[in-house]
């Protein structure tokens, strides 16, 4: 496993990796993880290397295509598949959390949708920030409504604030 913090406009990420990948980025410099404990492998510590680059040239403007290798082995089952589609949405473009659960298989299950935003464990390159409440309303953010509204602005995507 190995960790590493970013500085970032949102304030500072935690991103946790291992031999698959990316298994976590956190909002601020601890992370949620369990298990922090072990040596860092040099394959973890080459994923970690490569996410803390990306993320630095996602916030500079020069990055809207993440290529890191993620950790989805702990996906499983309808929040799975509503993470899956997740990764689909283009850099620049908002949906619905309706328009995600239509996208999963379950267009009733928006709710559900909702709780799996809340717990995406790979935040900002997994990008949750990109799901906004029906008629276009930001609503809640794991960073905070500020970090989601400037996640918007920043890919030119404007909306309002609740």
């Amino acid at each position: 496993m190995s960790i590493g913090v970013l500085d970032t406009p949102i304030g500072p990420l935690c991103v946790v990796t291992n031999d698959i990948g990316v298994a976590r980025v956190d909002f601020g410099t601890s992370s949620r993880a369990k298990n922090h404990s072990g040596t860092d492998s040099s394959v973890a510590a080459r994923h970690c290397d490569q996410a803390i680059s990306e993320l630095g040239e996602y916030f500079a403007g020069d990055r809207e295509i993440f290529t890191v290798t993620l950790d989805r082995s702990a996906r499983s089952g309808f929040r799975g598949d509503v993470l899956a589609a997740l990764e689909t949405v283009p850099y620049g473009t908002s949906i619905s959390y309706g328009e995600l659960a239509t996208m999963a298989g379950r267009p009733k299950a928006f709710r559900s949708v909702g709780t799996t935003m809340g717990l995406n464990p790979i935040a900002v390159i997994v990008p949750c920030h990109r799901v906004l409440r029906a008629g276009g309303v930001v609503g809640h953010y794991g960073g905070g409504v500020s970090a989601k509204q400037w996640l918007l602005d920043h890919e030119a995507l404007a909306q309002r604030v609740d």
